[in-house]
């Protein structure tokens, strides 16, 4: 009889043990990636040697359009980045675009999430000549004018 309550009793504690791993899982090692990326001052850093995406040394136009009646350079920080099946750059994706004639330095990051998510979850900025962050926004001025390239999503290639 007291073999029989001592199986019964372990027997109950190993169901509890289970029962209680069950109420507080452990924390899962490798966690979904994140759906949103917000940039930081490093993620520009040395974005001069980057892959040049384009490098116009001549105005694209003398109409004063914002970033084209000058001579330009584009970088992007993903080498490898394209459009991917969706017809939009994967979240994380950085550009940076230097603009003679002061216009200085501009840039655009997907940032994904529900950030700005009527032109795709981009972000854009201005930097300082290092790269520094002086300025970020989903501003009005450059979600109107990127809308023009909507199909390539929101990316100018020239």
């Amino acid at each position: 009889m007291f073999v029989i309550f001592l199986f019964f009793s372990g027997f109950s504690a190993l169901i509890s043990a289970c029962n209680k791993e069950e109420d507080s899982p452990e924390p899962d090692p490798e966690p979904m990636p994140s759906t949103e990326f917000v940039a930081a001052d490093a993620d520009f850093a040395g974005f001069r040697t980057w892959k040049v995406v384009v490098d116009l040394k001549n105005a694209l136009s003398d109409d004063g359009r914002a970033h084209t009646d000058a001579a330009r350079t584009v970088w992007i920080k993903q080498a490898n980045a394209v459009l991917g099946s969706n017809s939009q750059y994967p979240i994380g994706t950085i550009l940076v675009k230097e603009v003679q004639g002061g216009y200085g330095i501009v840039a655009m990051v997907k940032r994904g999430g529900t950030f700005n998510t009527s032109h795709n979850g981009w972000e854009w900025f201005n930097l300082d000549t290092a790269g520094k962050i002086t300025s970020r926004n989903s501003s009005s001025v450059c979600n109107n004018c990127h809308a023009k390239v909507k199909n390539a999503d929101y990316v100018f290639t020239r």
